[in-house]
């Protein structure tokens, strides 16, 4: 059998993988999504119009098991959020600038500019991080009626 659950309104929760280990504990292979506000800039783009959108996917095995938490994103954004507090720069194909040039600074990725889809630019394709992106959010907003879906998904807030 299959069970599906979808969360209306939501947003980002956290660690997938969380969600997906209790899943693995009792025995069972679990997907785990969710979109989050935007911070992807797809591949050719200059705005953010998808979030990191991650994707868990855990299952069992006899002495071991699989386990993959990972975002649709080159990075999550708290790498470039301790690269920015330490003072550094970002490695090349990380993110694009507010034009949609890639750029080694942190300050204007977390400013205007954004993260890269996994895959990183057009060149090293990109286009595919920006497929599974969209992917998550069909399946978590779209899937669940959410009216903001994509750019229109609130930018996220400690006081929410």
């Amino acid at each position: 059998g299959i069970g599906c659950v979808v969360c209306h309104n939501s947003n980002h929760y956290g660690i997938a993988g969380f969600w997906a280990d209790i899943a693995l504990k009792e025995g069972l292979i679990a997907f785990s999504f969710t979109n989050t506000s935007p911070f992807m800039v797809p591949t050719r783009g200059v705005e953010r119009a998808g979030g990191t959108n991650p994707i868990a996917c855990y299952c069992p095995a006899q002495d071991d098991s699989f386990q993959l938490d990972m975002a649709t994103t080159t990075v999550p954004v708290g790498k470039v959020e301790v690269v920015h507090r330490k003072g550094g720069d970002l490695p090349t194909g990380w993110a694009v600038d507010r034009h949609g040039a890639p750029t080694n600074d942190p300050a204007e990725v977390l400013d205007r500019g954004g993260l890269t889809p996994l895959g990183g630019l057009e060149e090293t394709a990109g286009y595919k991080g920006y497929g599974l992106n969209m992917m998550v959010e069909i399946l978590c907003a779209v899937l669940s009626g959410c009216k903001k879906v994509g750019p229109d998904v609130p930018l996220w807030r400690v006081d929410r």
